[in-house]
């Protein structure tokens, strides 16, 4: 946990907690932004259903991954990334 805790990860609950729409409510702007607007919000999450609103009434677009890619798509901070051609990282040395 320390290395994702450096890019801001922390454990906020076990099991169910997180993936029944228990993760909490968006910052009002980010809500806001989302019912004006033609965005369609989307969630990456490693639970079993997948179902419009399953993290948040705001995600109509929510995708099933493993816990890896539930964090690398929360790292790229988008959907419509491709990992074969863009990196989330660059090794040095």
């Amino acid at each position: 946990m320390p290395y994702l805790e450096k890019l801001g990860f922390h454990l906020a609950g076990y099991g169910c907690m997180t993936c029944i729409g228990n993760s909490g409510d968006l910052d009002e702007p980010v809500a806001e932004a989302i019912q004006n607007s033609n965005v369609i919000a989307s969630a990456v999450l490693s639970g079993n259903r997948n179902f419009e609103g399953r993290v948040n009434p705001h995600t109509a677009a929510n995708y099933l991954a493993s816990p890896m890619l539930v964090v690398a798509y929360a790292i790229a901070g988008r959907v419509n990334i491709d990992f074969d051609t863009e990196p989330l990282g660059v090794a040095n040395g």
